[in-house]
């Protein structure tokens, strides 16, 4: 990224606590009270927690797409290791023992990316099991004993595709940005 689109992208990013308070009218702080300033400081604060959870999710999908941990870490400055220590556990079912959630019977298929999963989603849907979960280069099912279809949607504004999905019958997995993942068993 050049320096002049990082600086362009930080001075968005440090608008967007004053312009969510002010409804996005030109701010006069001189006059700002107390209260505003409470409010700005929740509202910094909600943008840096979501700033954080959507890392971890871009870390996710690149990772998904065959990113390696070496090169996450290259591109946020720090070791393959600092960067594996920091994201790895932040995926669905990640370091989950049996019964933290993953069941004793479930299925998990490896090797996943983006480019290869989608075969993946289907086959294990013919063969009647479930998508209960993912981590990184992993999917995991659970048998249902009827034909099932998994799918992954790409979308930015998962809600609303969410919804739209959930009134078709779908069940909602998990989301690895920006796939997100639903089931349903046939018939």
């Amino acid at each position: 990224m050049k320096p002049s689109t990082e600086t362009k992208l930080r001075s968005s990013v440090a608008d967007l606590a004053i312009e969510h308070h002010t409804g996005g009218a030109i701010a006069d702080l001189d006059s700002a009270s107390l209260d505003d300033y409470r409010h700005l400081i929740r509202a910094a604060y909600v943008v840096a927690d979501e700033a954080g959870h959507s890392l971890s999710r871009w870390v996710d999908a690149g990772r998904h797409a065959g990113l390696s941990w070496t090169d996450v870490g290259e591109v946020l400055g720090v070791t393959r290791q600092a960067a594996q220590q920091r994201f790895a556990q932040s995926s669905a079912f990640a370091g989950m023992s049996e019964s933290e959630g993953v069941q004793s019977d479930t299925i998990t298929r490896t090797g996943m990316t983006a480019f290869n999963e989608v075969s993946v989603l289907e086959e294990e849907g013919r063969n009647g099991n479930a998508l209960v979960g993912a981590a990184p280069l992993k999917l995991f099912f659970s048998p249902r004993g009827v034909p099932c279809e998994n799918i992954r949607v790409t979308a930015l504004r998962a809600a609303p595709m969410i919804k739209r999905h959930e009134a078709k019958g779908w069940t909602y997995v998990l989301t690895w940005y920006p796939f997100h993942y639903f089931t349903r068993e046939i018939g």
